[in-house]
């Protein structure tokens, strides 16, 4: 089969797409026929080796759809030719085949095609425990979602929106801007033009947001704290800009009693119970017509290496595929 395949550690050129043997499920585990595959921020540092999942040679991404193409023994929750969908922290996507955990493999229903089931995984699943166990959000309630026309941030501002919160997006250029307005936002801050912070505090008369969901890190922490009401919440669940640090000093400095949450998708998607509660309910707002993933671009495994470079660098919105 061919496969994505990273033979060292390092730049993104130097992926290469290679005939490798195909893989066999084992006990437990099912074989998936990829039709597509997700790329993710978390690829860029698989990688360079800065997020070590996986020893060269491997192949990349953790989120795939397509048919089971076979079953391992022990497995009778799934059939052969079934529509699948998967988050395996495991990289292995990048291929026409993958073998995965068959609890992490859940049903496509009918009316969702494969693309949109893939922009719901990992970027779905992300901002459906951020809206609902991160931060009950729910009437009544502000957000500033940062990098809001992002994988993630695209569908938080739908979710916050279908739950009855005010949502204030911030953004990155006007195209964006545009996209966070189309999604429902009742407050865009296109941070070329204006200050984060300023623009926040006239949208809530000087007191803040409830919550602040920070996945960009380094570059806009101190704002998102200071944007933070006091006893509010602040959560970042990511960092694109680069990792955070004196945070305990950055704390201190704002005062105001605030909840401070560092999550991770793999704690909240434990056993197979937990990942089909948090797909079905993200199936059932897509087909309610509440949340509708973006399609940020396309490519086939030989793109591999700019896909992720444009995901890695910020510049790309909603969900970047990959087709085998």
């Amino acid at each position: 089969m061919r496969a994505a395949v990273v033979t060292a550690y390092g730049p993104f050129d130097g992926i290469r797409v290679s005939d490798v043997d195909a893989p066999a499920p084992g006990p437990g585990d099912v074989l998936v026929r990829v039709s597509v595959a997700g790329v993710n921020f978390a690829d860029a540092g698989m990688v360079r080796g800065t997020a070590r999942r996986a020893e060269p040679p491997f192949t990349p991404g953790v989120e795939a759809a397509g048919t089971v193409d076979a079953l391992g023994a022990e497995v009778s929750s799934l059939s052969a030719g079934e529509r699948v969908v998967y988050w395996n922290p495991m990289p292995s996507a990048f291929a026409e085949l993958a073998v995965v955990p068959a609890w992490r493999a859940v049903p496509i229903p009918e009316g969702v095609t494969d693309e949109v089931a893939v922009a719901l995984m990992v970027q779905g699943t992300t901002a459906h425990y951020l809206a609902t166990d991160s931060f009950d959000l729910r009437p009544g309630t502000t957000c500033l979602v940062h990098a809001a026309a992002g994988g993630v941030g695209h569908l938080l501002v739908q979710i916050a929106v279908a739950r009855g919160a005010r949502v204030i997006a911030a953004v990155g250029s006007e195209e964006k801007t545009r996209l966070a307005r189309d999604l429902g936002a009742d407050v865009v801050i296109n941070r070329g033009e204006r200050d984060v912070l300023e623009a926040v505090r006239e949208a809530t008369g000087g007191e803040g947001v409830d919550v602040v969901y920070d996945a960009v890190g380094q570059a806009t922490i101190e704002a998102s704290l200071q944007a933070t009401r006091r006893r509010g919440t602040c959560v970042l669940f990511g960092a694109a800009s680069g990792p955070v640090t004196g945070l305990e000093a950055l704390l201190g400095q704002r005062g105001g009693s605030i909840f401070w949450h560092r999550p991770g998708l793999g704690d909240h998607m434990q056993d197979e119970a937990e990942v089909r509660r948090r797909m079905g309910d993200l199936f059932a707002w897509h087909l309610a017509g509440q949340v509708t993933p973006h399609i940020g671009g396309e490519w086939p495994l030989d793109g591999v290496p700019e896909a992720i470079e444009r995901v890695a660098g910020g510049q790309t919105t909603g969900k970047v595929l990959i087709r085998p």
